[in-house]
């Protein structure tokens, strides 16, 4: 039987530090029909460079790299985007620059989803910190509705890095990243894509390496105060559109209690004690997940209190208690 080829789609944005390891990860592989499809955002450091030269250290799959440069940075959504476009293989898997993966990842999981019909396989990873890892076990099962009612409630990774899917299926379902909404992109294409099917396979094992000391990737970085309510609205964007695609689908029913919690949390993200209007920008958003308030377990009783008073529109009562919290710390 003839192997099937595995789209292997990395963005890279300023990683340095990390991109040969992740690159050496790639490329030995015991799996070897895999294409790989490197997308440099822009990067304003040496990454480039430093990937072509781990590329001439393996002359067997030079033949076998593509690297897009982007000539502006447009984010990792849309970035990602660019990497499905230029993809051709049966499979489609995607890595994180500055994270890396094990030997047999790629065969492991095309031995798994080439065993049945699957349209999408996922599997456990690895948390890895500077001296130790963490086993993340993400035994969520194979029925779709519980796999999104796990990544809505954030138990259930929704990182593409960990799951390998069928790129007849992407063409399909015609799911695309949210382009220009950077913030949980990967969550909100996941649950959509996990909605268009109930063909999904998990495989007990970690094999990828979830790095979570960089603070310059392009999907980890952390935005500076100014960019925080642009971040918050990228999230929302995505919460919304994912969201939106449940109802239309018909799953709301099954998981209008986790859906209004997620909007809730991503609506959390907007308020700025400094900024009055965003107080009521909290207000006009997601309104139908001030419902949730109460029984949310993810917020404490003192921030429930301060967000009913915004639900009510009390707003002098709000500021007037935080600044008593304030005083009280």
């Amino acid at each position: 039987m003839e192997a099937k080829l595995v789209s292997y789609i990395i963005p890279v944005y300023n990683v340095s530090a990390y991109i040969e390891r992740c690159a050496k990860s790639l490329f030995t592989q015991t799996y070897g029909d895999i294409e790989f499809i490197f997308i440099n955002d822009c990067s304003t450091d040496d990454s480039e460079v430093k990937l072509r030269k781990v590329i001439e250290l393996f002359p067997n799959v030079q033949c076998r790299v593509k690297i897009i440069s982007n000539k502006t940075n447009l984010g990792s959504a849309t970035t990602r985007n660019i990497g499905l476009s230029n993809a051709v293989g049966d499979y489609v898997m995607f890595a994180d620059s500055d994270d890396w993966i094990s030997c047999d990842y790629v065969e492991s999981m095309v031995h798994k989803i080439e065993s049945g019909s699957d349209d999408i396989v996922y599997c456990d990873y690895f948390e890895s910190y500077d001296n130790n890892e963490k086993l993340i076990n993400q035994d969520y099962g194979v029925d779709n509705v519980e796999c999104i009612r796990a990544m809505l409630g954030g138990g259930m990774h929704g990182s593409t890095c960990n799951k390998i899917y069928r790129r007849s299926f992407l063409f399909k379902s015609k799911q695309r990243f949210v382009e220009g909404a950077d913030l949980f992109e990967d969550v909100s294409w996941n649950i959509r894509l996990f909605a268009c099917t109930t063909k999904i396979s998990y495989i007990a094992k970690a094999f990828y390496h979830y790095v979570q000391y960089n603070s310059n990737s392009i999907i980890k970085s952390m935005a500076s105060s100014e960019k925080e309510r642009d971040r918050a609205m990228q999230r929302i964007e995505n919460v919304r559109v994912a969201c939106d695609y449940l109802i239309a689908l018909g799953f709301e029913e099954k998981l209008s209690k986790e859906m209004k919690e997620w909007k809730l949390m991503a609506k959390n993200d907007l308020i700025d004690d400094k900024d009055d209007s965003s107080l009521q920008s909290w207000i006009n958003t997601f309104p139908e997940a001030d419902a949730a308030i109460i029984k949310c377990n993810k917020i404490t009783w003192n921030y429930k209190f301060l967000l009913l008073l915004l639900h009510y529109k009390l707003l002098w009562v709000y500021n007037l208690q935080k600044s008593i919290m304030r005083k009280l710390k």
